[in-house]
């Protein structure tokens, strides 16, 4: 036994030698990491791959990948008899200048979509960190008051156990005490677990292992509401939209062929006594109809166009129904804790009123343990209410838009 306790402080000691390396970090740093972590962080360096393509395009010359073409013709071919002709051609699509625009201006979009997806994606990464940071204090709080009581559960077995032993008390006191004690020993084994799940959810989406030091923080009213249409998530859909628009014009555009610019070289002679005679040739094509398969393309681009639009629709229905109901429930919870504070005052003085009671004859054992038991329950949900008020509160201010950074 001695030897455990001279283990045990050892280990008290050297905690904080542990853990004097690890700097405590902010909301904002916690939810920077995570969110290096996060698979969806690859679509911005997409589409900032994506707008550079079309950014370059936009800049080009030539619409598309030039062609070289050969040629020999002659009614003696293989010998040296005859008409010979020897052509060499290089022929290549020109962007039309609405062909360009369309591109720069697709190029344009992609590049905000790129910018506000970024801010979606930080504002999701806040909402998440936020939830399981506060899913994680308050199984703490929980397991350390669970702690406390079984700590003072045993205290009083210890004490019912004497005076059992010196006559003062029954056995049946001493059994209610015990069971007591097994009874939060089962709380507090609960407790622990409940602390392990979230602390694992903790540990796998952040890769930290302690609580943002400003927590608490996040959970103050703001002084300056966000519009809804400035909403980060909004804002990406929006910018889903413009580029989906984008897609539809430059599809259009697309209908009309590019004209074919050709530079053709000619060598010929009429017999073998005729000498060579050279030319230069240039070529302009102008298509007068528009290209068939790009009737799909332009279908494809409406229909993402459309799907985008009721997207917005309902996620701007589905954001402003949140609101509402974290406003509700920051509401419920601040009611809720006013409700346990009175409670854990009644409870309180009637504890006091038990304990004193108890000790003089007036109460038995199990009308003390109810008692007892009833202010425990009341100091924990008084606890318990108070994070709970200030995880609503960082719910409804991080659906009201705000980010951590």
């Amino acid at each position: 036994m001695v030897t455990n306790k001279l283990i045990a402080l050892a280990v008290l000691l050297a905690l904080p030698l542990m853990t004097i390396g690890a700097r405590a970090e902010n909301l904002a740093e916690v939810v920077q990491k995570a969110l290096a972590r996060h698979p969806e962080i690859a679509l911005e360096k997409a589409h900032r791959k994506l707008e550079s393509g079309y950014r370059r395009q936009a800049t080009a010359l030539l619409g598309g990948d030039p062609e070289l073409m050969l040629s020999v013709s002659g009614d003696r071919l293989g010998t040296d008899f005859g008409y010979e002709e020897y052509t060499a051609g290089l022929s290549a699509p020109v962007q039309l200048p609405s062909h360009r625009r369309s591109k720069a201006a697709l190029a344009d979009a992609l590049g905000r979509l790129a910018e506000e997806e970024r801010l979606r994606l930080w504002w999701q990464v806040t909402g998440e960190v936020l939830d399981l940071a506060w899913k994680l204090r308050i199984s703490e709080i929980d397991r350390e008051e669970a702690m406390k009581q079984w700590a003072a559960s045993q205290a009083l077995a210890r004490d019912i156990a004497h005076r059992h032993r010196v006559g003062e008390l029954s056995r049946n006191d001493l059994l209610l005490a015990q069971q007591e004690q097994l009874d939060s020993e089962s709380t507090y084994q609960a407790a622990v677990s409940r602390e392990s799940q979230a602390r694992i959810a903790w540990r796998n989406y952040t890769g930290r292992e302690e609580l943002p030091t400003d927590l608490n923080a996040f959970s103050a009213t703001f002084s300056t509401s966000l519009a809804l249409e400035r909403h980060p998530q909004l804002l990406a859909l929006q910018a889903r939209l413009e580029t989906a628009q984008a897609r539809v014009r430059e599809a259009r555009v697309q209908r009309r062929a590019a004209p074919v610019l050709s530079l053709t070289a000619k060598r010929d002679r009429g017999t073998r006594l005729d000498a060579y005679t050279d030319s230069l040739g240039l070529e302009v094509s102008l298509p007068l109809g528009t290209r068939t398969p790009a009737a799909t393309s332009i279908a494809e681009a409406e229909a993402e166009r459309v799907r985008i639009e009721a997207e917005l629709s309902l996620a701007r229905r589905q954001l402003q129904l949140q609101i509402a109901q974290a406003t509700e429930t920051l509401a419920t919870a601040e009611r809720q804790f006013e409700l346990a504070q009175r409670k854990y005052l009644y409870a309180k003085n009637r504890m006091k009123l038990a304990k004193r009671a108890f000790e003089l004859g007036e109460m038995n054992l199990y009308q003390m343990l109810l008692a007892r038991r009833e202010f425990n329950q009341a100091s924990r949900d008084r606890k318990l209410r108070v994070l709970e008020k200030r995880h609503a509160a960082a719910r409804k201010n991080h659906l009201l838009g705000a980010i951590a950074r």
